[in-house]
């Protein structure tokens, strides 16, 4: 009786030190990340992402000795892991299931998995009795494409027996070490960075209102919005410094809550100085991509904002699985619906938008994750990041992909007006108007009033007239046709323009008061 009891005891003695060793190797030199773990009961379940997908072991030792016994063993192994439904959130989950033994079930097994097994939960399962723990053992590090460990099956059941609580102590050990590393992931930094960038811009915003108008374009080009008939005349400076004016207070408000929900996420992950190249690089990129695709006047900080969800993706690149089990999904709707918003409503600037996502992913793999050093993919991103923004500003320069040039003429003219440049608004106009396309109208407009303010008379109301056959709601070119015909004597044609001018804009004092005033 003795006899047989020391024979269990050195049998469970074995498979346990298999089992202790095997997870060992699995989680300190193969890097799979420990899930939960009963040293009392001989089960541990990994983790680990390989080729994109989420692979979860299931080790236990556990004798089996019939194939129903262990179809119901896989089948409760089935439901603990759909019951988690975090391992899901990273995609598709592959299920390898082991069980370590002395002997075989006496019944065929291979075909137990059948009917749990699907294309979204495929399942592998591993029988490592004493007979096939070699051949299985090759089968599931072949699966991962890693080197097979030596466990030596030679040593003295002593020395196991031995051995297991240390192997136990050491796997608890390492599995309270992966829990610290991945909550020191999220508290690298701290939000420092953040907090300064949305004073400057607040300050900034202030004092446009103090000294101007934010709304206004013309304040806004003063004080260095994106205006890309300047940038092509060389400032480029209007590339960072468009970054910091806002259109508003609620674009304000907007950009600063974004800022200060996303800066603080991804200062924590990255650190002050990483952070601070990421929002810089995304802001530079996204400000060159809107000047190649947009011919608007732009500023916000929106482009390098959008930088900063494109920090949080490249975080997803690095870890998946965390990522899914975090913020993954949200971050990802949330990026969808600022694209999809961005594409329905016509002022949103998308170049600036996915052109600063994009600068961001890459600025973020040319400083990379803390202790993530990786000179050759840095220097990789470096290149491409530099090529890819010289490139759009190539582009931005020539006008290939800028098709309402127009526009950019349209701005540029008013521009002149303000600066009283009339013969140069002139000119430029005239060579503008063969392809003015849609905006024949507010070019017109512009030549007319530099004509107006050059003394010729004629040439305005010419083109005024012209304005108004376009665009018969421009209340400007009535109210300017109508102070010519009563320089003129024309007292009835004047009533009739000031009056049209009052009525398609009654909130404008000086449109009723010259009506007014004609009637007299």
């Amino acid at each position: 009786m003795m006899r047989w009891i020391e024979g269990v005891t050195k049998v469970f003695i074995k498979q346990e030190f298999y089992l202790w060793k095997l997870t060992y190797d699995l989680v300190v030199s193969q890097g799979f990340q420990v899930l939960n773990m009963s040293t009392e009961r001989g089960e541990v379940w990994l983790e680990k992402e390989h080729e994109w997908q989420t692979h979860v072991i299931r080790i236990s030792h556990k004798q089996v000795n019939w194939k129903n016994e262990l179809k119901r063993e896989l089948e409760k192994a089935y439901r603990q892991l759909t019951q988690n439904k975090k391992l899901f959130r990273g995609g598709k989950v592959q299920f390898h299931v082991l069980y370590v033994s002395e002997y075989p079930p006496v019944e065929e097994w291979q075909s137990v998995k059948e009917g749990l097994s699907t294309k979204k939960l495929p399942i592998h399962l591993y029988y490592m009795d004493d007979e096939q723990k070699s051949n299985e053992q090759k089968r599931l590090y072949r699966a991962f494409k890693l080197e097979e460990p030596l466990i030596d099956h030679g040593v003295e059941e002593a020395e196991m027996e031995a051995l297991i609580p240390y192997l136990k102590h050491q796997l608890v050990k390492e599995q309270q070490e992966q829990r610290k590393k991945v909550m020191s992931l999220f508290d690298y930094g701290k939000p420092r960075m953040t907090f300064f960038l949305l004073a400057v811009n607040i300050l900034i915003f202030l004092y446009i209102e103090w000294v101007g108008d934010s709304t206004s374009v013309d304040t806004l080009i003063d004080y260095g919005a994106k205006f890309n008939p300047a940038i092509m005349e060389g400032e480029w400076w209007r590339i960072v410094t468009s970054m910091f004016l806002h259109i508003g207070i609620l674009h304000l408000f907007m950009n600063m809550f974004a800022l200060y929900y996303l800066g603080t996420a991804v200062e924590k992950l990255y650190g002050t100085w990483r952070f601070t190249l990421i929002y810089v690089f995304a802001g530079l990129f996204g400000g060159v991509a809107s000047f190649m695709l947009n011919p608007h006047v732009a500023a916000g900080a929106s482009g390098a904002i959008f930088g900063l969800f494109g920090a949080l993706l490249f975080f997803g690149v690095q870890h998946k699985q965390l990522f899914f089990r975090t913020m993954g999904w949200n971050l990802i709707t949330i990026v969808l619906i600022n694209i999809l918003f961005g594409l329905l409503v016509p002022q949103v600037d998308n170049g600036a938008h996915i052109g600063g996502m994009a600068g961001g992913f890459i600025a973020t793999a040319m400083v990379r994750l803390p202790k993530q050093k990786n000179t050759s993919k840095q220097l990789v991103a470096v290149l491409i990041y530099v090529l890819t923004i010289c490139t759009m500003a190539f582009l931005g320069t020539s006008g290939v992909l800028n098709t309402e040039e127009a526009l950019t003429k349209v701005e540029e003219t008013k521009e002149l007006n303000d600066t009283e440049a009339y013969e140069e608004a002139i000119e430029k106009t005239t060579q503008a108007l063969p392809e003015a396309g849609r905006y024949e109208a507010p070019l017109l407009f512009n030549r007319s009033f530099a004509y107006l303010q050059t003394g010729d008379i004629e040439a305005a109301r010419k083109d005024l007239l012209r304005v108004i056959e376009l665009s018969p709601d421009t209340a400007e070119a009535h109210y300017n046709l109508a102070l010519i015909y009563r320089q003129e004597g024309e007292d009835e044609k004047a009533v009739e323009y000031a009056e049209q001018a009052k009525n398609i804009n009654p909130d404008q004092e000086d449109f009723g008061k010259l009506y007014e005033e004609l009637l007299q």
